[in-house]
């Protein structure tokens, strides 16, 4: 079985039935999750819970790195995990430890806005049981699970200003990738070329003008991840207006 885990197969194909059933699963793990959570009355055991999604995203990721050493093929250049769904990863536990705000704003509006087209337009070549297709989508359906349950179990809200706030603090992340890319001739956060399949980067234009193109859609995505909680306070205001600013 070991074999069929770390042999690459090429086999993923877009929108098939193990891409729906991936969604389709970790859509039901999340709600049975975040259900459980909501409903329980002991801190501890929410704590718990959300500590330890933070432990097994992040350690997907190590996981991953770690077999691509034992084979001898881990590159530099490639398997950093640099991608910004791998660098949320590796820094989950702290956010799911402290549960700071904060971190909260900045994984909330970089996940939800980042990895919807790595869902809908996966850069995954092989299939289930591969690890790597496992890890794919324990990292990126992984990370929206713990999101929403910070919102929904914690209650946890971001506010307007947290949307200029992850945007600025994106700026840095993306200039630090784009001087690991210059040193190593890579190309971490596609800012040297387009992924190898179909992505929402083709409708961008050509280098380097969807990195611009991108950048400037990041602010409308953020907004739109923003809204639900625009209304919700849009309705609170409607219902009480005496009590709310």
């Amino acid at each position: 079985m070991y074999e069929y885990v770390i042999k690459e197969n090429h086999a993923f194909t877009m929108w098939s039935a193990e891409h729906v059933l991936a969604l389709l699963f970790f859509a039901l793990l999340g709600y049975i999750i975040i259900r459980r959570a909501a409903s329980a009355q002991m801190a501890g055991y929410k704590n718990r819970l959300f500590m330890g999604m933070g432990w097994v995203i992040s350690g997907t990721v190590i996981g991953w790195s770690l077999i691509k050493i034992s084979l001898g093929n881990f590159s530099i250049n490639q398997d950093l995990p640099l991608p910004l769904c791998n660098f949320l990863a590796l820094v989950l536990p702290v956010f799911t430890i402290t549960r700071s705000l904060f971190l909260f704003e900045l994984f909330y509006f970089w996940v939800l806005s980042g990895t919807l087209q790595a869902i809908i337009t996966p850069d995954l070549q092989d299939s289930f049981p591969h690890y790597h297709f496992i890890k794919y989508w324990v990292v990126h359906l992984g990370l929206v699970i713990v999101v929403v349950y910070a919102a929904v179990v914690y209650q946890m809200r971001p506010s307007s200003k947290s949307i200029l706030k992850a945007f600025l603090w994106l700026q840095p992340y993306v200039l630090f990738c784009m001087a690991v890319n210059y040193l190593l001739h890579a190309n971490y956060l596609y800012l040297n070329a387009k992924p190898p399949v179909a992505s929402l980067l083709d409708f961008m234009g050509p280098w380097p003008v969807y990195i611009f193109v991108a950048q400037l859609i990041a602010m409308p995505l953020f907004l739109l991840a923003y809204l639900p909680f625009w209304l919700y306070k849009r309705k609170l205001r409607a219902a009480a207006p005496h009590t709310l600013n």
